[in-house]
């Protein structure tokens, strides 16, 4: 079966949601050391910056990654695929758990990474096999709610669970987490599900097609604006807005859950709105959080309002985005949702590697108008795919 066809054979009941389940999982440890932030720096003797670019190098590799793996592994089922990746980020998580320096956490935390360059582009890619078009971007939307959820929930306990008890306790919780999401996929994940072969003439055709380029280079820019300041969050909310660590949980807590309503509304709306309108929904809240942090981050209320603005948007941005590719060439989807998760790491890059020059630089107040101005030039991008391109 093969992203030609109308639709694959009927999955077995929460094969959705589990391989929502893993998203969970992946966003979560992806996430993890801007939770932590405050508590890794302590523990290992380095800088907040040194733990901000474990995320920043960890979004190289998959920027690389999700491609690359995404061309390698197409002859390999999706069931195979997506529970031997979340078996390998089990082990990763499970070695971060007990390193002692700073630099073998990179190097592990490197090599696990590549698990989550697979996983999340080819789940996506995977529900498209066997969900029909006419309800495929609210399906794509709710597989990739797992990274709200993440945000809602898990983000905040591991930063309470880092101060009360170590940032290695909740690295092997996701090892155990993951190993159990990888046996979940693999139980009930359909057998004998595989994508179009992705040769080098369909990468090509891939990246000639201007809708899908500028759609690309509105995933990148977006997601530089977000990384700008989000792994400095924990950090700021502190220094700035005065909050203590409990502040500082209930502030991600206001983003990951208002990310996670986005997230199921989304999913409720985008087959009466389309995709586009409900893309530049979330961008324009995204825009709002980051203004109202710009101008009143030095007030604790303000700043939490800003997050819970900010993740209202943050919760579909990025499936929206994924749906609107599909619709584009669902015969390209796999190789156009995972370029879109390469760009989107590349932007979260970019974006802390900008966020950790203004902090270095002693500039942080900067960071909010930064973020904020990428944010606009991806409305632009986007809304021009919509209206000169029709995508």
């Amino acid at each position: 079966m093969t992203l030609t066809d109308r639709a694959g054979p009927s999955p077995p009941p929460f094969t959705l949601s589990l391989l929502m389940i893993g998203n969970i999982v992946i966003g979560a440890g992806v996430l993890a050391p801007a939770a932590m932030i405050n508590s890794m720096s302590l523990d290992l003797g380095v800088s907040v910056t040194a733990i901000g670019a474990l995320i920043g190098w960890g979004a190289l590799v998959l920027c690389i990654g999700a491609p690359l793996f995404g061309f390698a592994s197409n002859r390999m089922g999706r069931r195979m695929l997506l529970s031997l990746s979340l078996l390998a980020y089990a082990v990763g998580h499970a070695v971060s758990a007990v390193v002692t320096d700073y630099a073998t956490l990179l190097s592990v935390r490197l090599i696990m990474i590549v698990a989550a360059a697979v996983y999340t582009p080819q789940a996506a890619g995977t529900v498209a096999l066997f969900v029909p078009e006419a309800r495929r971007a609210g399906a794509v939307a709710y597989v990739f709610m797992g990274w709200s959820v993440a945000a809602a929930v898990v983000v905040p306990l591991m930063s309470l669970a880092a101060d009360a008890l170590s940032w290695r306790i909740v690295f092997g919780a996701l090892a155990l987490l993951a190993g159990a999401s990888a046996a979940g996929v693999a139980w009930l994940t359909p057998a004998r599900l595989h994508t179009a072969r992705m040769s080098l003439k369909m990468w090509g055709e891939v990246v000639t097609r201007p809708a899908i380029l500028l759609l690309l280079a509105t995933t990148a820019i977006q997601m530089a604006g977000q990384f700008t300041l989000y792994p400095y969050l924990a950090v700021e909310l502190k220094t700035v807005s005065g909050a203590d660590g409990s502040g500082v949980a209930l502030a991600l807590g206001l983003y990951g859950g208002a990310g996670l309503v986005s997230s199921v509304i989304s999913t409720r709306i985008v087959g009466r709105i389309g995709a586009p309108r409900t893309q530049l929904g979330s961008l324009v809240f995204i825009a709002l959080g980051l203004t109202v942090w710009s101008f009143f981050a030095t007030h604790y209320g303000p700043a939490a309002l800003a997050c819970t603005l900010w993740g209202l948007g943050f919760g579909s941005v990025v499936s929206m985005q994924q749906a609107r590719l599909i619709a584009v060439s669902p015969p390209h989807a796999s190789a156009s949702v995972a370029l879109n998760t390469s760009v989107l790491y590349l932007g979260q890059a970019l974006g802390v590697a900008a966020g950790s020059v203004l902090v270095e630089i002693g500039a942080s107040v900067w960071l909010g108008p930064a973020g904020l101005a990428f944010i606009v030039l991806a409305l632009l991008a986007s809304f021009t795919a919509w209206r000169r391109l029709g995508v």
